[in-house]
């Protein structure tokens, strides 16, 4: 039996900081606003050598379908600065094409199947990295991790909540 699917063009894999770090970003120094835009930055990168090595795989046309190791993805991350309420909001859409070079050195589909079993792992590893490189370059301290999302301490709950429309 086949299953022929719709055909996709593509992927984007959005990454966002909590509402606290978009409102440091937003109302902080210009020493802060850089940090966390660059710890942004850095985590986005890990998420995506996180999904080359470990989700982008693609398919031979054989019945058994089996896994074709792959160079990598051909994407591009777009950095956006606010939420479309218009609050501070910054995240970036890593958008991939779905096209991948195998390493028997063809272009074809990428077997999307990986991306969505690693899509919360990957979401996890984004949350995680930027609190680290946070917590070190700016000695931000956070609430307890719920769900593998933190929000920075002491940023009160009423102006987050005042600066989340959605």
């Amino acid at each position: 039996e086949h299953r022929y699917l719709k055909a996709r063009p593509g992927y984007d894999l959005t990454l966002r900081p909590p509402k606290s770090v978009s409102l440091l970003w937003a109302l902080g120094t210009a020493e802060q606003r850089s940090a966390i835009r660059q710890a942004h930055a850095d985590a986005v990168d890990a998420v995506v050598n996180y999904m080359e090595r470990h989700a982008v795989f693609a398919r031979r046309s054989t019945p058994d379908r089996a896994r074709i190791e792959v160079d990598g993805v051909v994407a591009a991350a777009f950095d956006h600065r606010t939420s479309r309420a218009g609050d501070p909001l910054l995240h970036s859409h890593v958008v991939g094409a779905n096209l991948t070079h195998t390493v028997e050195d063809r272009w074809q589909a990428i077997d999307g199947r990986g991306l969505y079993e690693h899509a919360r792992p990957a979401g996890f590893l984004y949350q995680a990295h930027l609190r680290h490189l946070l917590t070190e370059r700016l000695g931000v301290a956070w609430e307890p991790v719920r769900n593998g999302w933190a929000e920075i301490s002491g940023v009160p709950r009423p102006v987050i909540r005042a600066f989340s429309k959605r």
